[in-house]
């Protein structure tokens, strides 16, 4: 009989298993080196176990110097720790007296031989708590005596056993550690879990130190207990995670008693580190269609000292000059809602209008969960409109109160370059012109964007998007151009100038139309971590009634380059139009700027 003292060869053996081998699948990475031995093992997982640890040991660079002496120092390291790691990985697997040998049989550098000789399984024999009342906690999904002794399983089942202990329990400290008392004899382990468990205790009051300017009151609401509630160590976490989350702080770090108080309550202590709260802004894209533009921001994550959040931004272009401000208000009413204000003073003016505006508004979002927003509001603007078509010549001002309400599910990885999950949108406006100009109308938007990667390094990425809308209630021209939908450029169908895609006037302008359908397919390919490619194929039509005709879609087409910066992509495309190429004024377009094209 030979014991593990304690758990300490076990426990380093088992985050062994799992950080260093990682996944069970073997790898993509053809190796030099070759396992003899466990082919026959019964277990299919092992040899992909074993091969992947071999591939990750080979993945660096392997160029030979002049130095032959360190050439062969560096190849005989490298084996001998593959040896090691082959040794505890079967180890890890439950053959605890499994033998492995090199065999170097070329003189070709980083190739051999590695000869297992497996041995017997250990399986368990036993399985206990101590103390004996928490074996009762492990279920029915525990080990059972005659399962291989292996050393994620028996992890797996420390932490779910852990968690099962504290879950109706408020310990104010728990632990939890595996003891294997291997029998070489019969090729069986005992294994126990001791739990050592401290007093019950409550959660006490929270106190702050170390913030300058965010408000105390602002802390206490992002506080997930309620003084008295039951310890856990998990609420703790999302305190931290939460302080975090807000950018106002770079540390956060919370200090406990050594034991509860004589009540039997934890007050917590958190020390904080705030954080730069102003940002500068700038960026810069170039469209042939619309020209050079420039945007400038600045940003106050707290404003008045309870994390509001201050945005201006001023957008300057050939096509559309715009400032805007907008103040978000956090916890308003309840803590799953926030408040924003905005308004905006814009100039716009297009070969379909020209436009002089001011809008002012405010909303209310509340957040459902993580991945699912929505918001409702009020949106007033006075613009002044002037169109030269078919239909209408002149100057209109319109008074315009809108009732914007949106709903949108969000679970992608990264905004700025996704490679993976959804973003679903759906928007539902209702507007009346309180100058009457306009009849009333309803304008409905959706957009779903999803992103598919092709590969383990998330190198190859299938970006797929649509959009569409429609408007109803009111006839085309009753309603304000800048409400209309229009299609083309570097935000719905490339290789088309801006607006240039649905209906025009005699003067071949456009107009603008009641709906619109788009869809882009990208096809996203990086070669090495700052430089990557894209292909992409747009397409759209916008249509005079409510529901789209889909027998005049225009079709654009491209190739582009990215750049991934540490800030985000930069992107250059190129693209040209499939279809409708007659009276454009392009037969090319190139749009250059910073993020993905969606």
């Amino acid at each position: 009989m030979r014991i593990w003292p304690g758990s300490t060869p076990l426990v380093l053996l088992m985050p062994l298993c799992l950080g260093l081998a990682g996944c069970w699948g073997g790898a993509d990475v053809r190796t030099a080196y070759s396992l003899s031995g466990v082919e026959g093992v019964s277990d299919p997982t092992l040899v992909p176990f074993l091969q992947k640890i071999v591939d990750d040991r080979l993945g660096g660079d392997f160029e030979l110097g002049d130095d032959v002496a360190e050439n062969q120092r560096r190849e005989a390291y490298r084996e001998q720790m593959i040896l090691m790691d082959l040794q505890k990985a079967m180890r890890a697997k439950g053959y605890y007296d499994a033998t492995v040998k090199y065999v170097d049989d070329t003189e070709t550098p980083f190739v051999g031989t590695y000869d297992i000789a497996a041995g017997p399984l250990y399986t368990i024999a036993t399985l206990t708590t101590n103390p004996p009342e928490f074996s009762a906690v492990m279920g029915d999904d525990a080990l059972k005596p005659g399962t291989p002794l292996d050393a994620a399983a028996v992890l797996v089942l420390q932490e779910t056993l852990k968690d099962r202990i504290a879950k109706d329990k408020c310990y104010f400290t728990l632990d939890v550690k595996n003891e294997v008392l291997l029998n070489p004899d019969t090729h069986t382990a005992d294994v126990t879990y001791r739990v050592a468990v401290g007093p019950e205790a409550t959660l006490g009051r929270v106190t702050f130190t170390g913030q300058d300017s965010v408000k105390t009151s602002y802390l206490d609401k992002l506080v997930p207990w309620k003084e008295g509630d039951c310890y856990r160590d998990a609420r703790i976490e999302r305190l931290k995670s939460a302080l975090m989350e807000t950018g106002l702080f770079s540390r956060a770090e919370t200090i406990l008693p050594a034991a509860p108080d004589e009540n039997g309550m934890v007050a917590v202590e958190v020390r904080l580190s705030e954080r730069a709260h102003r940002t500068v802004k700038a960026g810069l894209s170039y469209y042939t269609d619309e020209g050079l533009g420039a945007t400038f921001g600045w940003e106050h994550r707290n404003y008045l000292g309870a994390a509001e959040k201050l945005t201006t931004t001023l957008g300057l272009s050939a096509l559309k000059q715009s400032l805007s401000a907008n103040v978000l208000k956090p916890f308003f009413l309840r803590k799953d809602q926030s408040l924003s204000l905005n308004t905006e003073v814009r100039r716009q003016d297009t070969d379909a209008y020209e436009e002089l505006g001011i809008d002012v508004g405010a909303s209310i979002n509340r957040t459902f969960n993580k991945r699912l927003i929505g918001s409702t509001g009020v949106k007033l603007g006075l613009t002044q409109i002037t169109e030269d078509n078919d239909r209408k010549d002149g100057d209109d001002l319109y008074g315009l109160v809108s009732l914007p309400n949106s709903l949108t599910f969000d679970n992608r990885n990264d905004a700025l370059d996704p490679t993976r999950g959804w973003r679903i949108a759906g928007t539902a406006t209702p507007f009346f012109d309180v100058l009457g100009v306009s009849d009333p109308f309803l304008k409905l938007e959706f957009g779903a964007s999803t992103y598919w990667a092709l590969d383990e390094k998330k190198w190859s990425v299938l970006a797929l998007r649509t959009n569409i809308g429609s408007i109803v209630g009111s006839g085309t021209f009753d309603i304000p151009p800048t409400e209309r939908f229009f299609a083309g450029g570097g935000g719905s169908v490339r290789g088309y100038g801006y607006q240039e895609v649905g209906p025009k006037d005699s003067n071949d302008d456009p107009v603008g139309g009641r709906s619109m359908v788009t869809g882009s397919v990208e096809m996203r390919q990086r070669f090495t971590t700052t430089l990557g490619a894209v292909a992409f194929v747009d397409a759209g039509t916008v249509a005079n009634e409510s529901w789209p005709k889909m027998n005049d879609v225009a079709v654009g087409a491209g190739v582009g380059a990215r750049y991934y910066s540490g800030f985000g992509p930069i992107r250059f495309d190129i693209a040209v139009p499939l279809t409708q190429k007659d009276d454009l004024e392009s037969n090319f377009q190139i749009y250059i700027s910073i993020g993905q094209a969606f």
